[in-house]
């Protein structure tokens, strides 16, 4: 632990910094307030939840929704670390749910936020692991549950004074609920005990009911380029251009972080094709090749009108994104070699041929020209995902089971 102290005290002014610079960046004092824990609620003994992100915040939305309806007696509290996730969530959130920011891990910090909101109950999404928080939580009589906990091989692999620190971190752990299997050993070889280790499955793999998706409108049949980063952009467009069959595809670009639209922008007008951008209200007619969707929260739409869909993050080491959704609405999803952080999910869609994983750009081109040609391919594809989200229909119950279980909230 004297090294996380030692690194907490080397880092707390840059992380402070950092913090002042990122709430500059979004216009949000609300953000600086409750990182520093100087957060404000009137819901005490509520369902604490924490989604670190935005990927997190989708993945539990149907779980949160589930307990609303099932505890309606009972507040949410949806705590994020980033400023995207916090925008989506107060977008998503039910009546009786409200979103506050997680503080940094500093001791007073933790221990005044949990202080100040006394959970009746923690729920961890995935792999947060914070040894002040969890101390606090513990020592306040809630009982800390990591959910769909998820730990990846580079984790396991972590430098050694960083593997001595999860055992006293997961000692304040009441259980964990594992995604798979394999988590779950994860889980016991960094040191949780056994005995606190279940699997559940992968709560990504509950289909939302909560709402339903509106397929956006473009005027044109389009192949959709979804959470992309840096360089892939590029790659993508070229090889888009490249493809010689004649067809009537717009190709859209939902970039990961809309931010970079500009750079994004700027590697396009070096092409030759024409491109309109959704921030500027660009039109789309028959002259247009690419159409650049620079806005946050409207992808389940872009997915949900796609022909097809290629998952960005995984032509660069960035380990992927969130494929189940695209198989939630039906869609066929191609996706590239770098699927470290979705590994198990990659896994259970190539099986069931729901997914087309390619090695390179060429492959990408080649396999993105046999589903131009041949739409029932395609759609086959997406048919196979929906199929294999419905085979796990029993994944939410079992959490809602769990949590009731062992966070003691009763019947409803």
């Amino acid at each position: 632990m004297w090294r996380y102290h030692l690194l907490l005290t080397l880092f707390s002014v840059p992380a402070i910094l950092f913090t002042i610079w990122q709430a500059w960046q979004q216009r949000d004092m609300r953000f600086l307030r409750e990182r520093l824990s100087f957060i404000r609620t009137d819901h005490k003994g509520c369902i604490w939840i924490h989604a670190a992100s935005m990927g997190e915040v989708n993945a539990v939305m149907p779980l949160i929704h589930a307990l609303r309806e099932r505890y309606p007696d009972k507040h949410i509290t949806l705590t994020t670390s980033t400023p995207t996730g916090g925008e989506v969530a107060q977008k998503q959130l039910p009546v009786g749910a409200t979103h506050r920011y997680l503080p940094i891990d500093f001791n007073w910090m933790s221990q005044r936020f949990i202080a100040k909101l006394q959970p009746c109950c923690a729920l961890i999404m995935e792999t947060e692991l914070w040894p002040h928080l969890y101390r606090h939580t513990i020592n306040s009589g809630a009982p800390l549950l990591i959910i769909n906990g998820r730990l990846s091989e580079k984790t396991v692999d972590a430098p050694s004074w960083l593997r001595a620190l999860c055992p006293h971190v997961l000692a304040n752990v009441t259980t964990i609920l594992a995604r798979s299997d394999a988590d779950r050993e994860r889980y016991i070889s960094l040191g949780a005990d056994a005995d606190k280790v279940k699997t559940i499955g992968n709560i990504k793999l509950i289909t939302p009911t909560h709402s339903s998706v509106e397929p956006v409108s473009l005027g044109r049949p389009f192949v959709l380029a979804a959470s992309t980063h840096d360089d892939e952009e590029l790659r993508i467009a070229r090889l888009w251009l490249s493809i010689k069959q004649p067809h009537e595809r717009l190709l859209v670009i939902v970039p990961r972080h809309p931010k970079r639209s500009a750079a994004i922008q700027q590697q396009l007008a070096n092409l030759d094709c024409k491109v309109a951008v959704r921030s500027n209200n660009g039109a789309i007619d028959e002259a247009i090749d690419i159409y650049l969707a620079d806005t946050l929260g409207e992808l389940p739409s872009f997915i949900a009108a796609a022909d097809f869909v290629f998952m960005g993050g995984s032509l660069v080491p960035v380990g992927g994104h969130n494929i189940l959704e695209v198989a939630q609405l039906g869609k066929g999803v191609l996706f590239g070699r770098h699927m470290e952080t979705f590994s198990d999910e990659a896994k259970l869609f190539l099986d069931a041929n729901a997914g087309i994983q390619v090695a390179n750009d060429d492959e990408l081109k080649e396999n993105i020209s046999a589903l131009l040609a041949n739409s029932a391919q395609a759609e086959q594809l997406g048919n196979n995902g929906k199929r294999l989200i419905a085979e796990c229909g029993h994944i939410l119950p079992d959490y809602i089971s769990e949590i009731k279980s062992l966070c003691k909230l009763g019947s409803a």
